[in-house]
């Protein structure tokens, strides 16, 4: 087994070894098949092997370790610089774009949302050179099977080397690279199998061989009594009659690789295979009972020939490319070769050159035309991709075409026919059904006599199922976004390649997938989605609710009722609740900034617009700011202020001090009142002037006694007692008397006893006579004792008091 001969070995030399010594080497470094030596196949595929497993094959990466299994080695680890899309970054490190879904899964990623610029990504750069190179050693085989009418002689071998392969490029977009291997090589095995048997049937009988088949066809070889289904790869013998049913197709392939492909509703039988192995001449003969074919013959010789009949008309033909149709009453011929075609009906011989027709009734009337030019396909493209499992195929109008007739097939060649569709009389067509790969279609318009004209190009449509939505990422705005102006700039990645369209209306999106588009907003909750839809019209959506606040300046006005010095707003405490209205919005936010413009506090805006801050207050008067701030955390009003803390109360002063007793009925008050802001007598309020007060009360007899009060702003009170007394009785004089303590020739002293209510006064004036002398001056009071003194030299002679006034403080006088 080639698995056991190039993989299972630990030494790849010695599988080089065993190469070299069993088959020839050509300068290009591939192997030589001789179509006639077994041996060499298998040597020439086992040498490929080898050279792709010693030299990379075309990775020029791949170096296989003697004892360590490549398959399970550790994945490449490769930075992603996101320079690049990852499709762009999975085709260079890989070969391969379309791998990039196996990387994510890889990576343990749900989508390329997550990858980020930097990340390093393991990368089976090793394991997919191994399997690539395994499915080019398949291919290899296949083809050179293939070359020697394996698909003739050994279609079991050949198929399953085919199933394989398709096995192993299935697994390959799965990421299973150990199973790509195994497949493979399984399907190299295959090959060679057939092309052994093929090789060893080259000198054998001819036959033929059912190598297409779409819808039902059935047959009936001379053994056969009745009809019976026929299948793919079933071998075809002489006589063998072949017919296929509505909407049915199949091809049948002759030795030398000739085709037949026969359309819906046709009945064939083949008369002659045969094949001289000394001239090596082949001999085919097929008759054509009703419906049509189109043939196209392998390599005519002057020893080959290929003879058809239809009922009543012989042809014979050097031409390799033709059509032939047996309608009810008549025969359609097309030649499409440079070589002709002759046909004979009775006594009257048609040649047709290239691109020419004819049709023949029964009667032997012949109607020649020059065949329709080719018809200009429309969609899709050629190489597009298609996704779903439909296409719509669409060409141009061809203004003398009667209808149309295309086929949709597997490969370029249209040997496996998906689709063949006659007379269709629009110039477009849906083929649904289809299965995921490579399709291949042309279209050939119909003249008025029912010849198809020549073939159109050819164009290939790659069918993918894909039902991944693609990526859709934005990056701004965040969820639940508020802005406060009317339009919002949304800016995000999606697939590149994608339509996006934004609440409907469609955006471009650049090469690289990156999107930025600008949205109008209303008033309000805004719901903003974007959608992205890929070619094969998988969805991905992304919501935004995006609130429009328009922002509106608003108004603040610190309350009336605050305690303010002047500008200056005062607290008798650290702290002062300051409280405003505003014209904002309940739920607003406000801000309280130092005069270095620092958050200090922050509040809410209460119903009807209050506003409560609570502001530090110090010794120095210190400046504030309110700021009310749009939903945005825009500012859209601000209040400037000043706190000082205030704790010291007013201090009142009187002009004059109050006397301690009066004999008058009033009394003025005067005075200042530091920054007191309100002023009472005995809860009378005292009228402020600007830096002064001013007031009179009236007094009752006897001792009164009032209170002075002073309040600031910040409710510091300032109180000031006064006491006055109302006094209109004169001193009561008990004794006045002079003494000579210390005998008659002593100094002499004046003592009188009083007493008043409001006190005496410390001087009081008299007059003495002594002798022929007077002495007058003052006596020196002492209220508390009620004493008043008076001190005279020693004088001879009679004394006599001759007068003494006694005052007390408010102004009466008593005389003695």
């Amino acid at each position: 087994m080639v698995k056991t001969l190039a993989l299972g070995l630990k030494n790849r030399d010695l599988c080089c070894v065993n190469y070299f010594s069993t088959t020839h080497f050509d300068p290009l470094g591939a192997a030589m098949f001789v179509p006639t030596k077994t041996r060499n196949m298998r040597a020439g595929l086992l040498g490929a092997l080898c050279l792709l497993l010693a030299f990379g094959g075309n990775s020029g990466s791949v170096r296989l370790s003697a004892e360590v299994d490549p398959l399970t080695a550790p994945y490449a680890l490769v930075p992603f610089s996101g320079d690049d899309t990852l499709r762009d970054f999975t085709a260079r490190h890989l070969k391969d774009p379309d791998l990039w879904p196996t990387v994510l899964r890889i990576n343990d990623m749900a989508s390329v949302a997550e990858l980020n610029p930097g990340d390093v990504l393991q990368m089976p750069v090793v394991q997919v050179a191994l399997a690539d190179e395994a499915l080019a050693m398949s291919l290899l085989a296949i083809q050179k099977a293939t070359a020697e009418g394996a698909r003739l002689f050994a279609p079991s071998q050949i198929g399953a080397a085919i199933a394989d392969r398709d096995t192993a490029v299935e697994s390959r977009g799965e990421g299973q690279w150990r199973d790509v291997v195994t497949y493979a090589d399984s399907s190299t095995v295959h090959a060679v199998e057939a092309f052994e048997i093929a090789v060893a049937q080259r000198d054998r009988a001819a036959e033929a061989l059912i190598t297409d088949i779409h819808g039902r066809v059935e047959g009936r070889d001379p053994t056969e009594a009745a009809w019976s289904n026929r299948a793919l790869d079933d071998i075809l013998v002489e006589f063998e009659r072949v017919r296929t049913l509505t909407n049915s197709t199949t091809q049948v392939t002759f030795r030398d690789l000739s085709r037949l492909r026969l359309n819906p509703n046709s009945n064939a039988t083949i008369q002659r295979m045969r094949s001289d192995p000394l001239t090596g001449k082949e001999v085919t003969k097929v008759s054509l009972q009703s419906g049509d074919f189109y043939a196209l013959l392998n390599q005519l010789s002057d020893q080959d020939s290929f003879e058809i009949d239809v009922p009543g008309i012989q042809t014979s033909t050097e031409s390799a490319d033709f059509w032939i149709k047996k309608a009810d009453d008549s025969a359609l011929f097309v030649n499409y070769d440079t070589a002709a075609l002759d046909i004979q009906s009775g006594a009257a011989t048609v040649s047709l050159g290239q691109d020419e027709g004819v049709v023949i009734t029964d009667a032997g009337v012949a109607a020649r035309a020059e065949v329709l030019e080719r018809t200009l396909l429309s969609l899709p493209p050629d190489k597009a991709e298609v996704f779903g499992t439909g296409v719509d195929l669409a060409w141009q109008d061809f203004p003398e075409a009667s209808g149309y007739w295309f086929e949709v097939a597997g490969d370029p060649g249209f040997n496996r026919m998906i689709t063949s569709e006659w007379g269709v009389k629009d110039v477009g067509f849906r083929v649904d059904g289809l299965t995921p790969g490579l399709h291949y279609w042309r279209v050939s318009a119909l003249d008025t006599l029912g010849l198809p004209g020549k073939w159109s190009e050819t164009r290939a449509f790659d069918l993918r199922i894909d039902d991944t939505a693609p990526f859709l990422m934005v990056l701004e705005p965040a969820e639940a976004t508020l802005v406060e102006t009317a339009t919002l700039t949304f800016i995000g990645a999606t697939e590149a390649g994608v339509s996006l369209t934004l609440n409907g209306a469609g955006i471009d999106v650049s090469n690289d997938g990156s999107f930025a588009a600008q949205v109008s907003l209303k008033a309000g909750e805004n719901s903003v989605e974007l959608v992205a839809k890929d070619a094969a019209g998988n969805l991905s959506s992304k919501r935004r609710i995006v609130t429009y606040v328009p922002r509106e300046q608003v108004e603040m006005t610190l309350d009336d009722g605050l305690a303010r010095q002047g500008d200056v707003l005062v607290s008798r405490t650290d702290q002062m609740t300051v409280t405003a209205t505003t014209t904002a919005q309940t739920g607003q936010e406000a801000v309280l900034r130092d005069e270095a413009g620092n958050d200090i506090g922050r509040t809410r805006i209460g119903a009807s617009g209050r506003l409560a801050m609570t502001v530090p207050a110090e010794p120095d008067v210190r400046p504030y700011r309110i700021e009310v701030l749009s939903l945005g955390g825009t500012p859209v009003g601000s209040l400037a202020f000043s706190v000082a803390l205030d704790n010291e109360a007013p201090q009142i002063v009187l002009d004059v001090p109050p006397p301690r007793a009066t004999s008058d009925s009033t009394l003025d008050l005067t005075g200042v009142f530091g920054d007191a802001i309100h002023l009472s007598l005995d809860g009378q309020d005292i009228e402020l002037f600007d830096d002064f007060f001013a007031t009179q009360v009236t007094l009752l007899p006897g001792r009164n006694s009032f209170e002075l009060r002073a309040e600031d702003a910040a409710g510091n009170v300032g109180v000031l007692a006064i006491e006055t007394l109302f006094d209109l009785e004169a001193p009561n004089i008990e004794q006045a008397e002079l003494l000579r303590p210390e005998g008659e020739d002593g100094p002499i002293e004046l003592i009188v006893t009083a007493s008043d209510a409001g006190g005496l006064r410390q001087a009081a004036p008299y007059l003495v006579e002594v002798g022929d002398r007077e002495f007058e001056g003052y006596m020196r009071c002492d209220n508390r004792a009620g004493l008043c003194r008076a001190n005279l030299p020693a004088t001879a002679g009679d004394m006599r008091l001759i007068e003494v006034v006694v005052l007390d403080y408010a102004g009466n006088e008593a005389f003695r």
